[in-house]
């Protein structure tokens, strides 16, 4: 019980208390009263968002970091939109537990050479999601480097307020107001669609209370005993019908991605070197237009200095349909084969930011066990 209440506080908002916890449980584990349960010894998970960012388990990077040592992972990464905030805590909860870990950040930047093309964010050809891995550090007061990311934060707030204005048009009975009902949802400030996503649903409750239930189900167009055996299944899946509803393309608080909306692709990748962190690209699952050729977007990243792909494996083959589900899968081999030929390194991850998203991948799983030695041999070069 002592144990559960201390995890709790692994992931409170104010740091100190935070750390606090961390160093206990780092105790208990010198006094043997917490020992590893290796559920995962030898795995690996370089891409999990935390807290900072979206994590649905609402969990800190030390929260993070301690799941990782405690089900025996060998390599572990986070990351969060738009910030290096999580940075600090997680390197300093690797050395406290021995555990080899990295930390970064992922943002949408403009690739001008692939500006008619879907690449990796579905509906939004020349926009491509892009990651730097690997600090060390955060960028100091005062610099080039750190007004770059104040930049990004900005950008993002802007985007999420534009959101949110036409939101509050489209549903009348219900409206949120930025600061007082998103904003303390991350203790970094620095919401995204998600957070926006649960604020209306709380606000829903207090405003609509019992009639909730009928608002939501002509939101998405469901009868009302649909909505409620959803709720009941899987919070999580409703929360993503309602973004999905609300916020991607053809909703009401869509918002058409411009060029002009988002750092290039070099200017991002020279501030991430100039912060002595590696220019990491991405891969969705191969159907985009911008993926089909994985030889040519490789020679294209590698021509502007990328150093390793990340991806995401269960996008393509934790899949229902069985028809999506074995064009995935080739599209994954495909492009597997592909980097390995071009010595591309790859790493993988789970995200956590979406829910239902596990902790580890399913390694256990032929489709991806065959890729665990060459994610783990990449996660080496780039980053021992």
């Amino acid at each position: 019980m002592e144990n559960e209440k201390i995890l709790q506080f692994l992931s409170d908002f104010n740091i100190e208390i935070r750390k606090e916890n961390f160093l206990k449980l780092c105790n208990l584990i010198k006094k043997n009263k917490i020992k590893k349960d290796n559920e995962f010894l030898g795995f690996i998970n370089a891409h999990i968002h935390t807290f900072h960012s979206f994590n649905y388990k609402n969990w800190s990077p030390l929260r993070i970091v301690f799941e990782g040592w405690k089900k025996g992972l060998l390599y572990l990464g986070t990351v969060d939109f738009d910030t290096l905030t999580g940075l600090e805590e997680t390197l300093w909860a690797g050395e406290l537990l021995n555990l080899k870990v990295i930390s970064g950040f992922e943002t949408r930047v403009f690739l001008e050479e692939m500006k008619d093309k879907v690449i990796n964010s579905p509906n939004e050809p020349g926009i491509f999601y892009l990651c730097g891995k690997g600090f060390k550090k955060k960028p100091g007061e005062k610099t080039l480097e750190k007004n770059f990311f104040d930049n990004l934060k900005e950008i993002a707030q802007k985007r999420n307020k534009k959101i949110i204005e036409k939101i509050n048009n489209y549903l009348k009975e219900i409206k949120i107001d930025y600061e007082k009902d998103v904003l303390p949802l991350t203790p970094s400030k620095n919401p995204t669609e998600r957070h926006i996503i649960y604020a209306y649903y709380i606000k829903s409750n207090e405003v609509l209370k019992e009639k909730k239930e009928i608002f939501w189900s002509d939101i998405l167009g469901i009868e009302k005993e649909k909505f409620i055996e959803l709720r009941e299944k899987n919070i999580g899946d409703l929360y993503e019908k309602i973004r999905q509803k609300l916020i991607k393309f053809g909703g009401p608080g869509y918002i058409k991605s411009e060029s002009t909306d988002f750092p290039t692709f070099d200017r991002v990748v020279e501030m991430i070197e100039r912060c002595d962190g590696l220019p990491i690209g991405t891969w969705l699952d191969g159907t985009n237009e911008g993926e089909k050729n994985p030889e040519t977007l490789l020679e294209l990243l590698k021509a502007k200095r990328i150093r390793g792909i990340t991806i995401i494996p269960e996008r393509n083959w934790n899949i229902k349909d069985e028809n999506e589900k074995k064009l995935k899968i080739e599209k994954l081999h495909q492009f597997m084969t592909i980097c390995q030929k071009m010595n591309m390194p790859v790493i993988c991850g789970t995200e956590m930011n979406k829910y239902g998203q596990p902790f580890v991948d399913n390694f256990t799983n032929p489709e991806i066990s065959k890729y665990l030695r060459y994610f783990i041999e990449s996660f080496e070069k780039l980053f021992l």
